[in-house]
């Protein structure tokens, strides 16, 4: 039996390199939905960690807060990186899916 599927929002996995911004720092997005995204940093993000994300991508930037829901540290040939699930505390979902439209063009 095949479990029923958890998540909240739909998920737009990410096929190219495309970077966000997380406390000015440019970080790799991984997915996102309109309530949350997985990304890939060279510095450190911990679970319950505040953070102000923003999308550039579009016509103007997007710029909400999240929290840090789950983090993990990764040592791939490229080097050391976190990998952390990011949950949108005031992103405006009509604005994340016009990012999200930009995005997988």
């Amino acid at each position: 039996m095949v479990p029923p599927d958890t998540r909240r929002a739909p998920r737009v996995v990410i096929s190219r390199d495309v970077e966000v911004m997380i406390d000015g720092t440019p970080v790799t997005l991984i997915n996102i939905s309109v309530i949350g995204a997985q990304v890939t940093s060279s510095v450190s993000l911990r679970p319950n960690q505040r953070v102000r994300m923003s999308l550039e991508d579009t016509e103007r930037p997007v710029r909400f807060n999240g929290v840090v829901a789950w983090a993990s540290f990764e040592m791939p040939k490229e080097g050391p990186r976190y990998r952390a699930g990011i949950n949108f505390y005031d992103a405006a979902p009509d604005m994340v899916e016009r990012f999200i439209e930009t995005i997988t063009r």
